[in-house]
């Protein structure tokens, strides 16, 4: 028995398709936090503090995209520009 499968295309050594600049993920992270602000707000919750709650939500995915990708150097330049923000400088 054999299975019918599309060849595979080569590629050289080095040779990679550039990301996708605007994806799905990107998509639902833009749509999602204001639905998710709005719904907090409507249930009565301060706009300060969902402000403070979907701010801190973005930053740990920002530090786990930076760690995942960027390294130990991004990742400290983040957790330095973070302490700056939080410090009033």
């Amino acid at each position: 028995m054999s299975i019918d499968t599309a060849p595979v295309p080569r590629t050289e050594p080095g040779q990679t398709d550039p990301p996708p600049r605007f994806g799905a993920p990107q998509a639902f992270t833009a749509v999602s936090f204001p639905v998710l602000g709005v719904a907090l707000h409507v249930t009565g919750m301060p706009l300060q503090d969902i402000f403070i709650l979907l701010g801190g939500c973005g930053a740990l995915g920002a530090a786990a995209v930076m760690a995942v990708g960027g390294g130990r150097r991004r990742l400290a330049s983040l957790a330095g520009a973070m302490l700056r923000a939080t410090a009033g400088k």
